[in-house]
């Protein structure tokens, strides 16, 4: 995969979902899922860091690129657990509408996250150990967001309150039960994804 080969599909999946969310207003008349449209911004800026990170000869801003990229990364497949709202979110009669509408969304920020580790991978030259450690943070980071609440920016925001949480959770994972579950079930999902790619690139000649 090439950056500009993941530009093209997470691009075609992006637009697709905003047509489909667009389209919903005159189905349901109102703004319930719009938030998913800054939920996938966020999902789509490691994007911008990996290319960064890819093409900028400076080292110190190719490091400052590869954490920027780690951080935001886990706001990718973060998409994935918004399936959560169907339940929540009307009308019933199109419930099938809003399940094809996120499922596009979680495709563009599962793409972002394949292709932006994949490159980066491929980039330097790293194993799979990689993908099998920054699929835990990745789990470890969804888990922050989604049941604990926390944003990429409160790493600046509210450090001390973060790193007590992360803390925590590493020493007491009893306390925070969702969370061993969470990262091991999303880092053996991004491992079965990222063989995409790699069959990909060994069968395309």
């Amino acid at each position: 995969m090439t950056m500009k080969r993941l530009l093209y599909i997470v691009g075609l999946f992006s637009l697709g979902a905003m047509v489909l969310n667009i389209g919903r207003l005159g189905l349901a008349d109102n703004l319930s899922y719009a938030w998913l449209n800054w939920n996938l911004f966020l999902a789509l800026v490691p994007i911008f860091f990996a290319w960064l990170f890819m093409y900028v000869k400076n080292v110190y801003v190719k490091l400052l690129a590869f954490i920027l990229w780690l951080g935001f990364l886990p706001n990718s497949p973060y998409i994935v657990t918004d399936f959560i709202h169907l339940a929540d979110v009307g009308p019933r009669s199109i419930l099938w509408y809003d399940g094809i509408m996120i499922f596009l969304y979680t495709i563009a920020g599962m793409v972002s996250w394949i292709g932006t580790s994949h490159l980066i991978k491929k980039h330097m030259n790293w194993g799979y150990w990689f993908i099998c450690i920054i699929g835990v943070l990745s789990g470890f980071g969804i888990y922050l967001g989604r049941y604990i609440r926390f944003n990429t920016w409160d790493v600046v925001r509210d450090p001390n309150n973060l790193f007590m949480t992360v803390h925590e959770a590493v020493l007491q994972p009893a306390l925070h039960k969702p969370v061993v579950l969470m990262s091991v079930t999303f880092t053996f999902i991004f491992i079965l994804f990222m063989a995409i790619p790699t069959i990909y690139e060994k069968t395309k000649n």
